[in-house]
């Protein structure tokens, strides 16, 4: 009688797991299909306040269902874009003004989130972190990334390249990050050549940003990073966020003051005719930012930038 006691028991905590099993991947899917929801917040303070509750709460139902893959590409996604949004963002005037702040070691530990999230990812499709670091992987990556990553995991690769792109752009001075720039090239070409127009074309700013902040004895090469951005600034005219990194990225770097000024009243310009809408003012010029929500969080960050930019503007040249 016990024994078949015990059995009853195993069987409803089995089926107890199965179901929590189901339920957490039901969730998991709902989480990831609705992430880009987030990007038609236009209230960058919002975005703010609201990330990091809910990062957390992903983190939480990840650690009872560690081989999840849907949960880690959200956690991936979630860090590597709120660090960029805010964090970096927030670091934004000690990083033009070379100085260190504990804006851009938040900035840093957030994208080594997301960083650690992705190796999970990996390990998970069994590519080991050992594996990938070593040099040698870079001969065999694009067969072990073809054969063990599923298209479901094309997100995650994405972000976590950037996170790692973003992570060494604020740690130049850090040989161990500067030696991982070839791995962030493979993953970016890679996931761009599987799915070239990935979140909203974002492979074209991402690879802008890496040619333009990559030192030109480490292969950037600033030429191909404008025309990038050119060519992205044609692609997707209501992206204000690709607008103000390429004065970031590029014009700032380079010393191009007077292109930097003409681009900044483009800019504001824009930035002006976006918020008036956001703030429900009619008008027949800034009615083409309806068809646009998708990139409300974007112009949101590019406004935040542009503020720190423009008050920083004697300080640069």
């Amino acid at each position: 009688m016990k024994i078949f006691i015990y059995f009853i028991l195993f069987g409803v905590l089995s089926s107890c797991s199965l179901l929590n099993k189901v339920a957490l991947n039901s969730t998991a899917e709902l989480m990831l299909a609705g992430s880009d929801e987030a990007l038609t917040e236009s209230d960058w303070d919002h975005f703010k306040a609201a990330t990091p509750a809910n990062l957390k709460l992903v983190e939480g139902l990840w650690f009872n269902d560690q081989t999840n893959s849907k949960l880690l590409v959200t956690l991936i996604k979630g860090y590597a874009a709120y660090s960029f949004a805010v964090l970096e963002t927030q670091a934004l005037e000690s990083i033009m003004l070379g100085e260190s702040s504990q804006y851009i070691d938040r900035a840093i530990i957030g994208f080594e989130k997301a960083i650690n999230y992705g190796f999970k990812l990996l390990e998970l499709r069994g590519i080991s972190k050992k594996d990938f670091s070593s040099k040698n992987f870079l001969d065999k990556f694009e067969s072990e990334f073809n054969s063990k990553l599923k298209e479901e995991d094309f997100v995650g690769v994405f972000y976590m390249a950037q996170a790692m792109g973003s992570s060494v752009n604020l740690q130049r001075s850090n040989i161990d990050k500067m030696s991982s720039l070839n791995h962030i090239r493979a993953m970016a070409t890679w996931v761009c050549v599987k799915n070239p127009s990935i979140e909203r074309n974002a492979c074209l700013m991402f690879k802008a940003i890496m040619e333009a902040s990559t030192p030109s004895l480490l292969g950037g090469r600033p030429d191909l990073a404008k025309k990038k951005f050119l060519d992205l600034f044609e692609q997707e005219p209501l992206n204000l966020l690709a607008k103000i990194s390429y004065i970031q990225f590029s014009l700032i770097p380079l010393l191009e003051e007077e292109e930097f000024y003409t681009e900044m009243q483009k800019l504001k310009r824009e930035l002006d005719l976006w918020y008036s809408y956001v703030l429900g003012h009619k008008s027949n010029k800034n009615q083409k930012y309806r068809k646009a929500r998708f990139f409300n969080l974007f112009n949101s960050i590019a406004k935040r930038r542009y503020e720190t930019l423009w008050a920083l503007r004697k300080e640069l040249f």
